[in-house]
This record gives structure tokens, C-alpha cells and sequence, in this order.
């Protein structure tokens, strides 16, 4: 015989495990970013040669989670610079809504050969035709869509 506490247990439970489930699903969703704005700055070096090409990427909100992303830099003499890495909160200011790259951390295996000289010659301040920038959630295995995507043209 099924008495009522019996019923009130099993819907109590089933509630606290449906309660979890949702707490569990909607806490690993990081919320979404919108980027705004790129753009090269060359004057962080103080002499090392090691930050004279730095990408300044912009969003709407400081980033609360940690995320992958995916750069493709195309100069106007056609070299193409395809690199990626985590962007992280910023711990030292965590108001900002920029992170600073140094675009010799793009350099990869997949990288043209001079991949530093040819950044050092041709990615600067308005010689960049084209800078596509995709930010995922995690780094990408195999085809997931990028979260937010945008193209920079002429910087």
C-alpha cells in the first residue's frame, strides 16, 4: 500500500534531482561574449623586441570564464598569421574589457617559415588588411561553431 508519505518522498526526490540537473546544465554554460574591437599596438616593448607586436582584443563585458579563440591576421602583402590560445579573466584588472596578445604567440608548427621576421615586417599598424577573430567555449576538436565571430578589416 502506497501512503501519501511515501508519495510526498518520491516527489520531493524526483524535485531535488530534477533541481540538480538544471543547477548542473545551467552552471557549465558560460555566458556570451561580444567582440568589439581590435587593434595593433607596437609601443608596449621597452627595448626586449619581444612586445613590439601586440593585438589589443576588445569585448563588450569583461570576461568572467575562460575561453579558446582563433586568430587569422592577413596583411596587405597577403602573409597570413593563423594562431589561437585561451583568454582568461583578467586577474590584474579584472574591469577590462581588453586582453593583450603578443602576435608572436600565434606562431605554431603551421606557421610560414620566418613566422617572426615576416610578424616583425608586415603586422603593423595599418598594414593589416583583415583580422578574423572566432571565441569558443573550449578549444575546438574538430568542426564546433565558434560562440562569437568577427571580421576587422583596414587596421
Amino acid at each position: 500500500m502506497v501512503t501519501n508519505k511515501k508519495i510526498l518522498g518520491n516527489v520531493l526526490s524526483m524535485a531535488v534531482i530534477f533541481s540538480l540537473f538544471l543547477f548542473v546544465l545551467t552552471g557549465c554554460s558560460k555566458a556570451p561574449v561580444t567582440l568589439t574591437s581590435v587593434q595593433f599596438i607596437e609601443s608596449l616593448d621597452k627595448g626586449s623586441g619581444n612586445f613590439d607586436r601586440v593585438l589589443q582584443i576588445c569585448f563588450s563585458e569583461p570576461l568572467k570564464d575562460t575561453y579558446y579563440h582563433k586568430v587569422a591576421i592577413v596583411t596587405k602583402e597577403n602573409v597570413k598569421i593563423l594562431g589561437g590560445g585561451f583568454l582568461k579573466p583578467l586577474a590584474s584588472d579584472p574591469t577590462s574589457k581588453c586582453h593583450l596578445r603578443n602576435v608572436y604567440s600565434y606562431i605554431n608548427k603551421d606557421s610560414p617559415i620566418e613566422a617572426r621576421q615576416l610578424i616583425k615586417d608586415y603586422v603593423l599598424a595599418g598594414n593589416v588588411s583583415q583580422v578574423l577573430i572566432q571565441v569558443y567555449n573550449e578549444k575546438p576538436k574538430g568542426k564546433e561553431l565558434p560562440i562569437a565571430e568577427k571580421l576587422f578589416r583596414n587596421l
